[in-house]
């Protein structure tokens, strides 16, 4: 059987979601991970267990697909070499196998090069390989992801919101669910050959971000900027130390500019295209039956 779409990272943040939907669209998708157990079962997607920074294996996954859906991982000791090794073996397994439509997720930036954070600036080595393939391709580059403030949920509760950028620093902020909705529409469409930005437009503040706490937790939150190193911003997070200097240094770049792309460059695509704002998140899945509606 022909399988549509195969979707790289089936049980991260935003290939899990990519998955989902195009399954409950009665599309065929082939779900790879390491351990793809994690994904939860659904007829219309096959689970592979594959070792992506094997070639062989790469080249053994994609078989029979038509498309596949690639956000390269970036966990580990060394992120960006697991990042390089897997982006780069699925592209060249996708040449191989005769896919036709590549759809890479990086992120907002990427093609700029050269902004001194690590995080965005490895990913255009991943575009320039989809772009010199030969395969029809579509880049998605997103910006920061609005499910980042869950870890902040605790705090808008008690009244407060901080991050490592002055109160009106503008953020490319943009939900995941928006991420996954505009990858299956594209799929849908076919090669663009061309790369996307996606985040709200004029992004968000943290002023911006504390006044829809405010609005949907009815009592005031206020937004105070962390203003040591962004290094002892990141100390607790979940990560290896290498993840955490590479979010810091991310940091420390968002505090000398705004982070911003041109997403309105998507509507010429998908025309009435809607982004999810910050409020709308929070009353959706932070704060759900919280507040006035």
């Amino acid at each position: 059987m022909e399988i549509q779409v195969s979707v790289i990272g089936v049980t991260g943040t935003v290939g899990s979601r990519v998955a989902a939907k195009l399954a409950r669209q009665g599309i065929q998708v082939r779900g790879i991970a390491r351990d793809p157990s994690r994904f939860p079962g659904h007829a219309n997607v096959e689970l592979v267990i594959a070792d992506l920074t094997n070639r062989q294996e790469a080249e053994k996954a994609l078989r029979n697909s038509r498309a596949v859906y690639l956000t390269p991982p970036e966990m580990g000791e060394d992120p960006l070499a697991l990042e390089s090794a897997v982006g780069l073996n699925v592209i060249e397994a996708a040449k191989h196998a005769g896919i036709q439509h590549l759809v890479l997720h990086t992120a907002l930036q990427a093609d700029r090069g050269k902004t001194g954070a690590g995080i965005i600036d490895h990913k255009r080595q991943l575009e320039q390989a989809a772009e010199s393939s030969g395969i029809g391709y579509t880049i998605l580059r997103p910006g920061w992801f609005l499910q980042n403030l869950f870890l902040a949920k605790d705090y808008f509760e008690q009244g407060m919101f901080s991050m490592p950028w002055p109160p009106e620093r503008r953020i490319a902020g943009v939900s995941v669910e928006d991420i996954a909705n505009v990858a299956v529409a594209l799929l849908e469409k076919g090669p663009q050959n061309r790369g996307f930005d996606l985040h709200l437009p004029g992004g968000v503040t943290g002023t911006s971000i504390a006044q829809a706490a405010s609005r949907v937790l009815d009592h005031p939150v206020q937004y105070v900027e962390f203003t040591n190193p962004a290094r002892e911003f990141v100390a607790s997070f979940l990560l290896s130390e290498s993840h955490k200097a590479l979010y810091a240094e991310l940091f420390e770049y968002f505090r000398q500019q705004d982070y911003l792309g041109q997403p309105e460059a998507l509507q010429g695509v998908l025309p009435g295209f809607q982004y999810t704002t910050v409020e709308q998140f929070m009353r959706s899945e932070l704060f759900p039956g919280k507040g006035r509606q």
